[in-house]
């Protein structure tokens, strides 16, 4: 039998059952969770992969009497190995040379997973990069689920994309990229700590990301209130001032100063502060790219959407028509240069096993 809960389509025979009490807690789910009415006549979801775990989810359903769930996963265990023993490799570097010969790796892959074979989750690099790099107490991520899952989906996304964009850059050391992932993580959070945030500032958030200097104006048009256009024009500061509530786990804390220049422009007229490009450094504008690689939509995680991730979302930024009002170009250069010659390697090595099978 067949069945279909929220656009997910699978068989009895694709789920395992699993005890509630070994789902881990406090990490980024890779497996849908489903629960069966009597008679297995239909079936509910409790928890989508790429979901936060909160501890309160199993207290939740042993409180209803069920002492076990189905999964369905999605997540490749061999692929969250070989991006674990990556991020360990890099850890453990001692020279610079041994940084890129890691750094060189470790995209090739990507671009084997994600853009040469397109059949492979994203949800594998993301909870990798999660269980890795993130420093942050349960708190962040349940007021972000619990906020906005929109919120909550692109924490997870352009914090994974800045991993990317960092060794495409030529960013290699690992203490930066841990820092750079959690700052990116965080850019975005005083739109929840606050509570503030609502759809109408959603979609100026997204009209700022599809053409950048529109969001103010739409909510002018839109007559929306002094409070919710302070929420949006603040937003970066508001951000920093939890972030540096965190700083202590930083190896590099003033690297959180990133997070307040996420939104200007490279002729001064972006937001907060009105800073030009001459006032950014080349870093800096790193958490811009990632900003505007992910849209402002709830993300579900799926076979697949790597490449949609990755290469479509690269490829809509180099579309912008203002992008050249955003500080990226070179980001944008790098990225592009780098990532042809891995789908290049990626493609060499498909054949190489082609040529060796035949």
């Amino acid at each position: 039998m067949e069945y279909k809960v929220k656009g997910i389509t699978f068989t009895m025979d694709e789920l395992s059952s699993i005890p509630l009490m070994d789902i881990k807690t406090q990490t980024v789910s890779r497996s849908h969770l489903f629960h069966f009415l009597p008679g297995n006549k239909s079936a509910v979801m409790l928890l989508r992969a790429g979901d936060y775990v909160e501890p309160d989810f199993i207290a939740k359903y042993l409180d209803r009497g069920l002492e076990s769930v189905y999964q369905l996963p999605i997540v490749s265990e061999d692929d969250l190995l070989v991006y674990r023993s990556f991020w360990e490799r890099l850890r453990n570097c001692r020279t610079q040379q041994e940084q890129f010969k890691t750094r060189d790796e470790v995209i090739k892959r990507i671009a084997l997973d994600f853009f040469q074979n397109r059949e492979k989750c994203f949800l594998s690099f993301v909870i990798s990069c999660f269980d890795e790099f993130h420093i942050y107490q349960s708190l962040v991520m349940d007021k972000f689920q619990r906020s906005s899952l929109v919120l909550y989906s692109r924490a997870l996304l352009t914090s994974s994309i800045s991993v990317v964009a960092s060794l495409c850059s030529g960013y290699a050391d690992y203490k930066f990229i841990k820092d750079f992932y959690n700052t990116c993580f965080i850019m975005d959070y005083g739109l929840v700590e606050y509570q503030n945030y609502n759809f109408t500032i959603g979609m100026a958030c997204e009209s700022e990301r599809k053409d950048p200097g529109t969001g103010l104006s739409l909510l002018e048009r839109m007559k929306r209130s002094k409070g919710e256009i302070q929420t949006f024009l603040q937003h970066p500061n508001m951000s920093y001032e939890y972030a540096i509530t965190q700083s202590e786990n930083f190896h590099h804390p003033e690297i959180l100063e990133m997070i307040k220049m996420h939104h200007e422009k490279t002729d001064g007229l972006g937001f907060p502060n009105g800073y030009s490009y001459s006032a950014m450094s080349d870093s800096e504008t790193l958490l811009t790219f990632c900003d505007y690689m992910v849209p402002f939509e709830e993300h579900e995680f799926v076979v697949g959407d790597g490449f949609k991730i990755l290469f479509d979302g690269f490829g809509d930024l180099k579309r912008l028509t203002n992008k050249n009002r955003l500080p990226i170009l070179k980001v944008i250069k790098s990225w592009d240069e780098i990532m042809k010659w891995a789908i290049e390697s990626a493609r060499k090595v498909d054949k190489e096993v082609l040529g060796e099978a035949s």
